[in-house]
């Protein structure tokens, strides 16, 4: 049995919440090796949560440390909204880091959602250049929504698929639909297919993503890994970019 403490902050900065008594809360997910009792506490708007796990994760193929942060992010990000729903207020938390003395791991979670985009400075200041030009131009504001919706799928990981698939729905929707034609089913399912066309791309394809993102938008979280956020991410990035590419190109 191996003990790991998270830890992290209550955001904006400018909080401070603090709760008198550490909370337990039971973590079960019996996949990746979590069946335990689970202590949370708040103090001075710093987050610690105590778990035990029969599994080393900092080497299990299926639930590593990034997948294990956001299950435990999770339940903890369900307390601070049962708090914010009690108050109206809008709190948000971030785990930062995990300790675990007996495997010896020390680690710090970055902000980034997708491990294998790398990008040098150069490159990332080209794209990020061709990205604001299609600002100017009022038809394109629907483009905002569809970039707010990809760093949401980052920042909330257990939707990130569900935030995905809003933003390729706002593509097709405000890209690819013809407003004129009546009857919803039949605009939408015109649009997905003009989508599907211009961008080379099959049904299949979108089957990982719907795999989550439907469940989601009826209440189910099933559990997530790293590997299939990104993957997920990715194929949202892929079509995000094909967009931008073909909107300079038509400017």
């Amino acid at each position: 049995m191996y003990a790991y403490t998270f830890t992290g902050k209550i955001h904006p900065e400018r909080v401070i919440f603090s709760v008198g008594l550490e909370l337990p809360f039971f973590l079960k997910h019996l996949n990746f090796g979590l069946d335990s009792e689970t202590s949370l506490k708040f103090e001075n708007s710093v987050v610690t949560i105590r778990l035990k796990s029969n599994t080393d994760h900092s080497k299990d193929k299926n639930c590593n440390l990034e997948t294990l942060k956001n299950i435990v992010e999770g339940n903890v990000r369900l307390t601070v909204d049962a708090y914010c729903f009690v108050k109206s207020y809008s709190y948000d938390v971030e785990i930062t880091k995990v300790v675990c003395a007996d495997l010896e791991i020390d680690y710090t979670f970055g902000v980034q959602g997708e491990w294998n985009i790398d990008k040098d400075e150069q490159l990332t200041n080209a794209e990020f250049t061709n990205l604001l030009k299609l600002f100017d131009r009022p038809e394109r504001v629907f483009l905002k929504d569809v970039l707010a919706d990809f760093r949401r799928s980052i920042k909330y990981p257990a939707a990130t698929a569900s935030f995905c698939f809003r933003a390729i729905e706002t593509i097709r929707k405000y890209y690819f639909e013809d407003q004129s034609t009546t009857g919803n089913d039949r605009r939408r399912k015109n649009g997905w297919e003009k989508l599907k066309s211009e961008f080379c791309l099959q049904d299949n394809e979108f089957a990982e993503i719907q795999k989550f993102a439907l469940p989601n938008r009826h209440g189910d979280y099933p559990t997530i890994t790293y590997p299939e956020r990104e993957r997920i991410m990715n194929f949202t990035r892929s079509i995000i970019d094909k967009l931008i590419i073909k909107l300079n190109t038509s400017s």
